[in-house]
């Protein structure tokens, strides 16, 4: 099947402004049913004031999901995409911030990137809270209103390191966005030849494959497209240099960190001599 490649804005956003299509997206990457679910307001493209090329498409959706104790909950879905390294992160917190203030049921938030974080291997990552107990030291079975809304979960996906998988509804979900099989060098279209055992599945390839064909949609994605071209030509080397700084600090802080756990170690077994000689020496 023929399908616009879903890491284009112009397509993410056309897709997700389908329902059911949502629903899916959202609901697999929480792991939880959702009941219920609506756009919160019309998506907004944040464009860097300094650099007018940097681009953090947002989406807000109401999401009813259902609670650990079998409850049904509105939440608050933040969904933030770059496609580029966005080195300051206020960019991200901003919006955040705002949801923050402007609404009191809890919420979640949910970054879709085009690109890799250094030291994080897995394509989706989930950064969830717990209640542990200080004086106890120990976790909690509880849960409270107040502390809910004033904190949040946070799912992170990586497109670059989706692996070809098709074990769970989160690999098949995730298989639409790989970024392999295109039908040419512009990266806008690819083949997506997986067999389709989900409902949500196909539908979010139905409407890729709509996009895909459609003239207005496909205006839309040509626009982009060249949008596109022109950002590689003349910050993709920057782009690139960032990602390789960033890969080489991370594995500088992973190489001090073996050598300070080294040298504790050594501490440690230093000090257990002292205290032996000076019972048995002294």
């Amino acid at each position: 099947m023929l399908i616009a490649n879903p890491i284009y804005d112009t397509v993410f956003k056309h897709l997700l402004e389908n329902q059911r299509a949502a629903k899916f997206f959202i609901g697999t990457l929480l792991g939880k049913p959702i009941f219920s679910i609506s756009i919160r307001s019309p998506e907004r493209t944040y464009i860097d004031p300094k650099d007018q090329e940097l681009k953090l498409l947002r989406m807000d959706f109401t999401v009813e999901i259902e609670t650990e104790d079998g409850q049904k909950q509105k939440v608050a879905i933040e969904m933030q995409k770059s496609d580029k390294i966005i080195t300051d992160v206020s960019r991200f917190r901003r919006y955040l911030g705002h949801e923050y203030m402007s609404d009191t049921i809890p919420i979640i938030s949910i970054y879709v990137l085009g690109f890799s974080l250094p030291g994080i291997e897995t394509a989706c990552l989930r950064i969830s809270r717990g209640y542990y107990d200080l004086v106890e030291e120990k976790e909690i079975d509880a849960v409270s209103d107040f502390a809910e809304r004033l904190t949040h979960d946070c799912y992170i996906v990586q497109v670059p390191r989706i692996q070809p998988r098709q074990k769970t509804p989160l690999d098949r979900l995730l298989s639409v966005f790989e970024q392999t099989n295109f039908i040419d060098k512009t990266e806008a279209d690819k083949t997506y030849d997986y067999p389709i055992s989900d409902e949500g599945v196909k539908e979010i390839t139905d409407i890729l494959h709509y996009i895909s064909t459609d003239p207005k949609a496909r205006k839309e994605l040509e626009d982009e497209r060249y949008y596109r071209q022109y950002v590689d030509d003349t910050f993709g080397g920057l782009y690139r240099e960032i990602e390789n700084k960033n890969r080489a600090i991370a594995k500088k802080d992973a190489e001090l960190a073996d050598k300070d756990n080294v040298l504790a170690n050594q501490a440690a077994e230093l000090a257990e001599l002292k205290r032996k000689l000076e019972k048995y020496g002294g």
